[in-house]
């Protein structure tokens, strides 16, 4: 008994083990022949065999889900390709059902897109536009954009056939917005050719057109053949249009040409229906006849009714004009069938009103009436279609708002009902909620009692603590002040004989007769004498930005002058060290910015400085470059390169990447420090990349606006000899030499010039003598240009007036043309610009005389020079007597005649100093006059 209990359950595994082999096996050979007789299937090129071998493979039991998913495809897709839309419909259809469970999935998407695709070539384009429905709402689903697209043209294509001309119109601008996120040059070209279509049947001939070469030049480039002839057939229904046929007959050929080598039979069959009505319009019956038979064989063929239907119409209306009656009763009667089976009401009217005057023209009047009368029914319902179609939108829309306001009524009514739950909710806790509170306000009043003990004993450290803080930052303010006060006299104290020692080594080295070895030494002090200039210069702005009273001055300027000067500067001393140097502008032709020219460039030079310094061999680059926020310029260079620990100390004052680099190359460490700084105040960065023995990249990015200004013309050369002028110059300008100077210059172009010392002189001079132009400096003594102007306009005057003076800024530019005006000359004058002025509001001689505009200024330079020594004791004389008036008008003076005669130096402090003068920045006074006495004294030294 118990040997038969065991071996009971031991032989039902053995017989269920047993099973499970057999059945493995049985399925394994099964399976096989099943795989072969699939490739067969798949590989066979008859549709009618591929078909049948397909169908009997279908009803096999052993087939499982996933291979007959996989026949399914394979057989729906065969038929696709071979133009057998129908049995097409009927495998794709089952491809659906058995999908059904995994909407989502390729293949399921794939059956409901491609039945709406077989339903378009069919003709039947409502069943067609309802599967494309069904597919976008899928594509959405799976979140594919490119799918939506290319469903959103289908449906345009669908609409567009069905002369749903808005419905398509929208579907196509639908794909096309997503074509451009999402597409590609096809899907662009593509979407135009569909938009055009829609442009020719509305009638917007014009912008068709220029679509339809748009799309043919995008077929072109990307050698798209068949895209090349859609457009070609597209030309010639807009040709035929706007009656062009030469041209339209040309375009189907061309398109005819391309479906014959492809055996297109469907394109084939619509083509040549356009030709035959291309033909029929110009009264070419036999032609007509000739291709609408190509177009009826082209539709059998491809077994697309709507082709056939439209073939038929075709020769239906050409048989009618050649008057063969009983030939276009039959075509037009097919045609008409054809219609009703497709539902294409306007193909249905159309074969409706030609089979009545068919009707009609063989007597029988009675079947033309009851055409007629068909042709108005439809017409009918085509009206009724339309207007139950625009109600049942209405009623959709009413219904859709009734619903929401119900639902929006039981949101409310739950809401209330919460509401109500809450109250009852808060009333229950309200008694406990009090109760807490009368504990938490004794605990409450007990702790603040603790607390104001607390914050009392805090607030007396926390003012002993701040009052220690303020003395300790009082001292450290103190000594910084004392520390950049030291830095600017010292630095002015230095500049003073170092101006002299440059100046006399300037001379030295024009001097013939010094032998080599001393004009070597010589150079060598001229050289190191502006290494240390430059190096003052840079401590003394270093303290300014510290003290916080260093300041941009914004100004425009081209940025292609920004880089020829930098050019200039640099190009010799690379050369010399046999570099090469290369400079890419990728900036636009005659950009301009506006910032600070001086501080961009004294960066620049910064950055170039190192990569000459840092680079024995390779070469050096300089590019510019637009961005998004301004303009970015990169310094490169194949030199020693850095390591991260060295880049992060680069920036630091008095830094270098590490000793051995000072050392060996020299230098302060000031300038990338300064340049840094210099960056941040203009909202910019510099960053920078490097390698060790293969070199260095600088970026320097700064947030600017640039812009186009072709208006500005680059200054060109003034021309040796001009036509002599006519005319009476009035020159207003306080400084004599100043005033010699405009007389020498406009009296060589043969003008006549008087001139005034001060505002009040001129507007005597100007109301007795009615001149021809006046140039006016705006600030004088006793009354400056812009009363003067202001009193010379009142009186009558309305001569051209122009500014002289040395502010250039675009503000005070703008502020002189805003008070009357004509225009503005800067100091030092161009003389170019001033010619300009000249030619334009004076007369020319008749006598065609020429004059040379080259002067010799060196009398008035030396004159100028000469009164060094009187300026400077005026200068002394008003800042002991703190004349503050005095003193700007001096800087004013001196500022202009040194721009005029070449003094860069004294010109540039004298513009600070009255710039300083002006805001009443007082901590600057002292250091910028003692800066100015000192200039006028090595200028006076340098001139003697």
């Amino acid at each position: 008994m118990n040997l038969s209990r065991l071996l009971k359950p031991w032989s039902v595994f053995a017989c269920s083990l047993c099973f499970s082999c057999c059945f493995q096996v049985n399925a394994t050979l099964n399976d096989s022949p099943l795989a072969e007789r699939i490739s067969e299937v798949e590989q066979t090129t008859n549709w009618q065999q591929q078909k049948m071998l397909g169908t009997e493979l279908l009803t096999e039991q052993n087939l499982g889900k996933t291979r007959k998913i996989e026949l399914l495809l394979s057989l729906g897709k065969s038929a696709y390709k071979q133009n057998q839309f129908k049995d097409a419909l009927v495998f794709l259809n089952q491809l659906e059902l058995i999908t059904q469970s995994d909407r989502l999935s390729d293949n399921h998407f794939s059956a409901v897109k491609v039945q709406g695709i077989c339903y378009f070539y069919l003709g039947h384009y409502q069943q067609a536009i309802e599967f494309y429905s069904r597919a976008l709402a899928l594509a959405e689903q799976r979140n594919v954009p490119i799918e939506m697209a290319n469903l959103h043209s289908n449906l345009g294509l669908a609409y567009f056939n069905s002369f749903t001309l808005d419905l398509a119109l929208h579907n196509y601008l639908k794909a096309d917005e997503l074509y451009q996120e999402f597409g590609n040059a096809q899907d662009h070209a593509d979407i135009l050719l569909n938009i055009s279509g829609v442009y020719i049947r509305q009638g917007a001939y014009d912008k068709a057109e220029e679509m339809l070469h748009e799309a043919l030049n995008a077929f072109v480039e990307l050698n798209d053949e068949y895209g090349v002839a859609l457009a070609q057939a597209d030309l010639g229904v807009l040709y035929t249009e706007t009656k062009r046929p030469a041209l339209a007959k040309a375009s189907y050929q061309a398109a005819i040409g391309y479906y014959e080598a492809q055996n297109d039979v469907r394109h084939l069959s619509f083509e040549y229906g356009n030709l035959a009505l291309l033909s029929y319009s110009q009264n070419q019956l036999e032609l007509a006849e000739k291709e609408a038979n190509f177009a009826l064989y082209y539709a059998e063929k491809a077994q697309n009714p709507a082709n056939l239907m439209e073939a038929q119409f075709t020769l239906a209306q050409i048989f009618f004009a050649q008057g063969r009656l009983t030939e276009a009763l039959t075509n037009a009667e097919q045609s008409l069938a054809a219609s009703r089976v497709m539902h294409e009401q306007k193909r249905e009217r159309m074969a409706l009103r030609l089979l009545a005057l068919i009707e009609a023209a063989q007597g029988n009047i009675k079947r033309a009436r009851d055409y007629d009368s068909q042709n108005l029914e439809a017409q009918n319902r085509l009206m009724n279609d339309d207007m139950l179609k625009r109600i049942n939108d209405y009623r959709a829309k009413y219904e859709a708002s009734e619903l929401s306001r119900e639902v929006e009524v039981l949101k409310q009514e739950q809401k209330l009902q919460l509401l109500k739950e809450e109250q009852r909710s808060q009333l229950q806790l309200l008694g406990v909620i009090i109760a807490l509170l009368t504990l938490l306000t004794t605990f409450a009043l007990y702790r603040r009692k603790v607390e104001q003990r607390a914050k009392l004993e805090l607030s007396q450290k926390v003012a002993l603590r701040t009052s220690e803080l303020q003395q300790k930052a009082d001292e450290l303010k103190a000594a910084n002040q004392v520390k950049s006060q030291f830095l600017a006299n010292m630095s002015h104290e230095i500049r003073t004989p170092l101006t002299t020692v440059l100046g006399h080594a300037e001379d030295l080295l024009v001097e013939q007769d010094l032998n080599a070895q001393a004009q070597a030494s010589v150079r060598t002090i001229y050289n190191q004498g502006l290494h240390l200039r430059d190096l003052v210069n840079d401590i003394l702005d270093l303290s300014r930005i510290e003290a916080e009273r260093l300041e941009l001055e914004a100004t425009e300027f081209s940025v292609s002058s920004l880089l020829a000067d930098l050019c200039d500067m640099f190009q010799q001393n690379i050369q010399s060290k046999q570099l090469e140097f290369i400079v890419c502008d990728q900036v636009r032709t005659n950009a301009y910015v506006r910032l600070d020219y001086i501080r961009v460039k004294q960066i620049l030079i910064n950055l170039l400085s190192n990569a000459l310094k840092f680079t024995e061999k390779g070469r050096i680059e300089l590019e510019v470059s637009e961005t998004h926020h301004g303009l970015q310029f990169v310094v490169k260079d194949t030199g020693i390169g850095m390591t991260e620990q060295q880049i992060g100390r680069i920036f630091d004052n008095f830094q270098q990447a590490d000793n051995s680099i000072t050392r060996r190359f020299g230098g302060s460490g000031l300038g990338l420090s300064l340049s840094s700084q210099l960056a941040h105040m203009m909202n910019g960065e510099i960053k920078v990349q490097s390698v060790v023995d293969h070199g260095s990249a600088f970026s320097f990015s700064v947030p600017c606006t640039v812009y186009l200004n072709t208006a500005i013309a680059e200054i060109q050369e003034p021309q040796s000899k001009q036509p002599l002028l006519s005319g009476t110059v009035l020159v207003v300008e306080d400084h004599p030499e100043n005033r010699q100077l405009f007389s020498r210059m406009i009296e060589r172009t043969g003008a006549t010039v008087i001139v005034a010392e001060n505002g009040a002189r001129a507007v005597e001079q100007c109301l007795s003598d009615f001149p021809d132009l006046v140039l006016m400096d705006i600030q004088m003594p006793r009354m400056d240009g812009v009363e003067a102007l202001r009193i010379i306009r009142s009186a009558g005057y309305s001569g051209p007036i122009y500014a002289l003076t040395a502010n250039v800024l675009m503000e005070e530019v703008k502020s002189y043309i805003d008070s009357g005006f004509n225009g503005h000359i800067g100091k030092p004058i161009n003389k170019n610009e001033l010619l300009a002025v000249l030619n334009t509001h004076l007369n020319f001689e008749s006598d065609g005389k020429a004059y040379e505009l080259n002067i010799d200024l060196s009398d008035l330079r030396d004159s100028f020079a000469s009164t060094f020594e009187q300026e400077r004791y005026l200068l002394i004389d008003a800042w002991q007597n703190k004349d503050l008036v005095t003193l700007q008008t001096i800087c004013h003076k001196l500022a202009g005649a040194a721009s005029m005669f070449e003094f860069p130096e004294l010109a540039s402090i004298a513009i600070e100093f009255e710039k300083v003068l002006k805001q009443g920045s007082e901590d600057q006074f002292q250091s910028l006059f003692l800066a100015m006495c000192d200039q006028l004294k090595s200028q006076e030294s340098l001139a003697s």
